[in-house]
């Protein structure tokens, strides 16, 4: 499914101290790629076509508009038209920045000047393309994935996650045993929602990378039922927004991965977030992995973890993760920061104001005009083409997001 040397990540899934320059770093981080390529047919059906701004054709004035795509190198050799119409931003689900030279704009998961002045040093045909400090999981619905009315907040400590050895689940079963250990009196118990498919009643079924983390687990807890509740993959938009409902805390193991979901999810759910200070220290530099008030960070250590779980179940009402969230992040913010790093849009959106551009009434209107829907409602899933999935739907549609080629 990939391409280049992930063996070059390896190391740094559960070793936070990396002992080289920090231009050999990056270039491992971008070592290799999950992005979707030519040569992955297998994969073309699940190619994203995300429209954040439709072309737009109105008073007169022609806009292009933006989608971002994890194969836009694939999108643009099937469907080379859709360039005169769009701009495209790509980006990899991992850490590293695309791979696609024809894109317009690239993914630099977060606001990293060091790391944006490597990329365009080493890739001086590239350097004056906008760099966005944005992924994929940055554009949950946090409409759809939100606080739900449950009878109680009864799971303690949540994780959704595949058990994977990048997710450091180990790592988090000695901080529960290390919990256990210093505050009997506040007995927890963690969720893991997995996203696999198995039998809960035999674990076996579990796929075999799966059953190696998880007998690392058995060795650390004896018996992990006692400390671990391991559920299978639930249906995303009707049962994820129920099991973050329900839980007082969120915590993430990882070391090094793209921007995890789960955190966006949790933020979005209103249930504080706790990983370490660590997670993708390389990749973002200076940047927060989420905004103060949204939950804390513990050191790369099980002793570390159990503290900061304790602190954070201790004092949830010192935290507010959803409001954090919505005003930092979200796709509304997401649409501005976009829409800001185009130079282009600046200059053809009539009364542009920068950070504003989800307000913008002519660019409401003329999404109204030309598609029907608001540009709210586009934004959020309004539109048959506000989210392609697969190279199939791109073809099935492409008329209509080529309408204005003449």
């Amino acid at each position: 499914m990939v391409r280049g040397n992930y063996d070059r990540q390896k190391p740094y899934l559960r070793n936070p101290h990396i002992n080289k320059p920090i231009a050999e770093i990056y270039a491992d981080l971008d070592a290799f790629s999950w992005e979707i390529f030519e040569d992955q047919p297998h994969r073309f059906d699940t190619v994203s076509f995300y429209v954040l701004l439709p072309p737009l054709s109105y008073e007169g004035k022609f806009i292009k508009g933006i989608y971002f795509s994890e194969g836009v190198e694939l999108i643009n050799k099937l469907f080379p038209q859709l360039s005169s119409v769009f701009h495209s931003f790509t980006y990899s689900p991992g850490t590293s920045y695309s791979w696609a030279p024809i894109a317009d704009a690239y993914s630099s998961l977060y606001k990293n000047p060091q790391r944006a002045k490597w990329f365009r040093e080493t890739y001086p045909d590239r350097a004056n393309k906008p760099i966005i400090p944005l992924q994929d999981t940055d554009f949950i619905n946090e409409y759809l994935i939100s606080p739900r009315n449950v009878p109680a907040k009864d799971i303690e400590l949540l994780a959704v996650a595949r058990i994977s050895e990048e997710k450091n689940l180990p790592t988090i079963a000695k901080a529960l045993k290390v919990y256990r250990q210093k505050y009997p009196q506040k007995p927890i118990k963690l969720t893991v929602v997995s996203g696999h498919e198995f039998d809960v009643n035999n674990l076996k079924t579990l796929d075999e990378y799966a059953l190696k983390e998880w007998h690392q687990v058995e060795e650390i807890l004896g018996n992990p039922s006692d400390y671990i509740n391991l559920l299978p993959r639930v249906d995303y938009y009707q049962e994820i927004p129920n099991y973050y409902s329900r839980a007082q805390a969120f915590v993430l193991g990882s070391l090094l991965e793209g921007k995890n979901r789960g955190i966006t999810e949790a933020m979005s759910c209103n249930v504080p977030v706790i990983c370490f200070e660590e997670f993708n220290q390389y990749a973002r530099g200076n940047s927060p992995v989420f905004p103060e008030g949204a939950g804390l960070y513990a050191k790369f250590d099980p002793e570390s973890l159990a503290d900061t779980i304790y602190t954070v179940l201790q004092n949830q009402t010192e935290f507010k993760p959803r409001y954090q969230y919505l005003k930092h992040c979200g796709r509304k913010n997401f649409f501005n920061t976009c829409i800001d790093s185009f130079p282009y849009y600046q200059h053809n959106i009539p009364d542009y104001k920068p950070g504003a551009a989800f307000k913008n009434l002519w660019l409401d209107l003329a999404v109204q005009q030309n598609y029907q829907v608001s540009l709210d409602s586009f934004l959020y899933g309004g539109s048959p083409l506000s989210h392609i999935r697969g190279t199939n739907a791109i073809q099935q549609n492409l008329g209509e997001l080529t309408k204005f080629l003449g």
